[in-house]
Parts: C-alpha cells; sequence; structure tokens
C-alpha cells in the first residue's frame, strides 16, 4: 500500500499509457489498410534500383550527384583508415586510446527514476497528441502528417532532456555537469568520438551484413519504417530540412541524454560497468524497433556507452551518434535521388 501511495501518480501514468494504446491497437486493426508496399520494406530490384542506374546516376551531371561521388571518395578512405587501424589493432597490439577523465563518480539517482522519467515522457507525448489533434481539428488546421510526426518529434527530445535534467538537478540536487554535459577537453573528446567510431566502422558493417543474410535465410520480411518512408515521400525542401536537422543532430543529443547520460549511469551505479553497457545498449537497440538493425544498432550503443565511461562526457558519443546518423540519411537521400 505505501509503495502505491508513494508512486500512484505514476501508476496512473502507467494505465493512461495502457488504455491509449489498446484503444489506438483496436483503431488501427479496423482503419490500417493500405494497398501500395511501403518503400521501406522494399528490395532494391522492387523499387527500380539496378547497379546500371547507380553507376548512370554517379557519373551523371545531376546536382546531388557530385556531393555523392566526393562522399563515395571519403567513404572509401575512411573504411581503408578504419581497416587498417583494426589490423593495427589486432596484429600489432595497438591501444585504441580515448581522451579524457573517467566518468567514475557515482550519480544519487537509480533505476526507479529512470521508470518515472519514461513513464513521463510517454505520458506528455500522449497527452500532446491529443491536444494537438482537439487544435488542428477546432480551428481546421492541416499541415500535413510530416510535418506533424516532426512537431511531435521536437516536443518530445526536448521533453526528454526537460525530464531528465529535473530529475537530476530538481529531484536529487545534483549539477547538470553530473550528466556528463561539461564542455571540458570538449576538442579532444569529439576527435576521440570520430576516431573511436571509424575504428569501429567495419564491425558495424559486418554485423548489418550477417543481420540481412541471417533475415533473408529465414524470409523475414522487414517492417515498415515510418521515418525512411517520411524521407522518401516529402517533396517540400524546409520539411526534410527540418527533418534531417531532428534525425542529425536534435536526435542523437537527446538520445545521449537520457540513454547514456542519464540511464547508463543509474544501471551502472546498480550493476556494474559490464551490465550497464550491455543492458543501455539492447534497451536502446530494442527502442529502435529495427530487426535487422538490432546487433548493428546495439554495437553502437556499447561503443557509445564506453566512450562516456572513459571520457567521463556526452561530447565524444554525441559525436559518433551524430555522424552515424548523418551517414544514415545521407543513404536516404542517395536512395531519394536514384528514385527521382
Amino acid at each position: 500500500m505505501d509503495f502505491i501511495k508513494r508512486e500512484k501518480l505514476y501508476i496512473f501514468m502507467l494505465f493512461f499509457i495502457l488504455a491509449v494504446n489498446i484503444l489506438n491497437a483496436g483503431r488501427v486493426e479496423k482503419t490500417q489498410v493500405r494497398e501500395e508496399k511501403p518503400l521501406s520494406a522494399m528490395t532494391f530490384n522492387e523499387t527500380g534500383i539496378t547497379e546500371q542506374k547507380i553507376k548512370s546516376y554517379i557519373v551523371s551531371d545531376r546536382p546531388g550527384a557530385r556531393f555523392f561521388r566526393y562522399g563515395l571518395i571519403l567513404g572509401a578512405f575512411i573504411f581503408l583508415l578504419a581497416i587498417a587501424l583494426n589490423i593495427a589493432f589486432i596484429f600489432l597490439g595497438k591501444k585504441l586510446v580515448v581522451i579524457g577523465g573517467a566518468n567514475t563518480i557515482p550519480v544519487s539517482w537509480g533505476i526507479r527514476d529512470i521508470v518515472r522519467a519514461s513513464l513521463i515522457v510517454i505520458f506528455l507525448g500522449y497527452i500532446v497528441a491529443i491536444i494537438e489533434g482537439f487544435i488542428f481539428k477546432m480551428f481546421n488546421i492541416d499541415i500535413g502528417l510530416n510535418l506533424r510526426m516532426i512537431l511531435n518529434t521536437f516536443i518530445v527530445d526536448i521533453a526528454v532532456v526537460m525530464v531528465v535534467v529535473y530529475f537530476v538537478t530538481v529531484k536529487h540536487g545534483e549539477k547538470i555537469q553530473a550528466l556528463g554535459l561539461k564542455l571540458s577537453s570538449c576538442f579532444r573528446n569529439i576527435l576521440s568520438g570520430i576516431a573511436a567510431y571509424t575504428f569501429i566502422l567495419p564491425l558495424l558493417l559486418i554485423a548489418l551484413l550477417l543481420s540481412i543474410m541471417v533475415l533473408n535465410f529465414f524470409g523475414y520480411t522487414p517492417p515498415p519504417q515510418p521515418v525512411f518512408d517520411v524521407f522518401m515521400e516529402e517533396r517540400r525542401v524546409n520539411v526534410l530540412l527540418l527533418l534531417t536537422v531532428f534525425v542529425s543532430i536534435l536526435g542523437p543529443v537527446a538520445e545521449e541524454v537520457f540513454f547514456r547520460g542519464f540511464m547508463y549511469s543509474a544501471i551502472k551505479k546498480r550493476f556494474g560497468i559490464v551490465a550497464a553497457v550491455f543492458l543501455s545498449a539492447s534497451i536502446f537497440s530494442l527502442l529502435h524497433t529495427n530487426i535487422v538493425g538490432f546487433l548493428p544498432i546495439m554495437i553502437l550503443g556499447a561503443l557509445l556507452a564506453y566512450l562516456y565511461e572513459k571520457t567521463g562526457s556526452l561530447m565524444s558519443s554525441i559525436t559518433v551518434h551524430i555522424i552515424h546518423n548523418s551517414i544514415i540519411v545521407s543513404f536516404v537521400f542517395f536512395i531519394k535521388e536514384l528514385m527521382a
């Protein structure tokens, strides 16, 4: 009974979230009928992208072709550098040195705070969506599904950061630096992030290829990826620019504050470093709801936690996250150009 009294607000949020999901599940089951197969669930052959079409585009005079030509050259150079770094690490006994202060100071918040903060963010997300829908309907406003998704994503990202900062600074009386939000050794931490991502890049590609091969062997068809489909379907330049900023910059910052600065620190305090790296990376990957990318995203999450642990700063993990998401967005734009 004491637990219910103490956590009654969070229990209410939990039941509200469950109720909304149950209601939405029934509604989606009745209304979700899509005749066309979404682009994110298609193979290259189904989209009409062939090897010859890729070659023709790369050597063409189209505006984006030059950017992607230079991008391929840079990517090939970075990949060769990554191979060289891995060879040096494996066969020559070299070590990957991450510069910075170790993250050894225990935090005052715990796993219960992670659950509470998560419930608040999800609850606020639903409340914002309900109010937003009511206002749009009342004033007959139609900004389009894509722009609405960007707006909701922006609100959720802001809510994540604000809720985490509230728990750390107000509920536990710590400084914001306890999350790893510090500018000391900023440039060195950025360089550490770039070096670490370059080093692990071949492993990410191998993990992705293995995942695709295994899933293809079992005949698994990946579910649609809404963000990818939005990028492919949207034609307004300003909306695409906003979406790129959110996916490449704002999203990574908010996710690093929550997953590494907040969640990793709490799990580490309770279970230790190894468990914290594995659990935070697993949850990080699961919440991306992409079975094809589960293993690569989990490896990436482990790298991000490692960098945070070694440097004591979020700057290196934010750098890696921004680079990774920017590469994915560039690839999506490449596909979009090929299909234009």
